[in-house]
């Protein structure tokens, strides 16, 4: 039921140096799109600095539901002020391990989440003491050129260690205290790291993960059957 996976670069440093090299060259001619992010000389996570924004976007909707993982496994959470999220953000689903799982994503997250106010855009986060946010959807309208974005459900934030990767923390996203207790997404939490860009301050992709609780049998709050979206701008 649940997928495993674990991060390529794991365990390395137990390997002699040229036997790490040769796994970090392996895995990148086998994985061409991943191999990128990836730094052949410390195995480090970050986008290329002749990416642009919709070329690093492009490649994440490209990747397996594994592969993302990987790449989520491999970066860290914003600094706790979580300034350098503040802000808008645009968003996009990713691959959730098939077309099945992904259009089962994508009908929870369009049809029911943004079921009163249309297709799902993005967050806006709010950095302060009390740090907190809300989703983006696209209004529905039959006129396309008139489409606006609309602002609903609410959710707290805050950096504090990870369901997913226990060994690391992550932008926490949670949403009970914005939803009746018989709704289903009353459990839902949301996990982001941040993908650096090579050259860019504050210039990350935001990767993220996010499940309602009942959706992974109550296991780690469901994240063990998290789906994948990333933000950008």
């Amino acid at each position: 039921m649940y997928q495993s996976f674990r991060l390529s670069g794991q365990n390395q440093e137990h390997q002699p140096a040229p036997a790490k090299e040769s796994r970090r060259r392996s895995l990148q001619t086998a994985r061409p799109i991943l191999g990128q992010y990836i730094s052949s000389t410390d195995g480090k996570i970050c986008a290329p600095s002749d990416k642009s924004v919709d070329d690093i976007v492009s490649d994440l909707q490209q990747l397996r539901r594994s592969e993302f993982l990987e790449l989520w496994m491999g970066c860290e959470a914003p600094p706790q002020n979580m300034k350098s999220v503040d802000g808008d953000w645009n968003g996009v689903l990713l691959d959730n391990n098939g077309i099945l799982m992904t259009k089962v994503s994508e009908f929870l997250t369009d049809a029911l989440f943004g079921r009163k106010f249309g297709k799902w855009n993005g967050k806006a986060f709010h950095a302060g003491e009390n740090g907190g946010g809300v989703n983006r959807f696209f209004s529905r309208s039959n006129d396309a050129d008139s489409a606006t974005i609309q602002y609903e459900h609410k959710f707290d934030c805050r950096v504090e260690a990870s369901q997913l990767d226990r060994n690391g923390e992550s932008l926490v996203l949670r949403y009970a205290n914005y939803q009746n207790r018989l709704s289903p997404w009353h459990t839902m939490r949301d996990e982001i790291r941040v993908l650096p860009v090579k050259g860019r301050k504050n210039g990350g992709i935001l990767l993220g993960l996010g499940c309602m609780r009942w959706s992974g049998a109550y296991v780690r709050d469901g994240m063990l059957n998290s789906a994948p979206f990333c933000l950008y701008r």
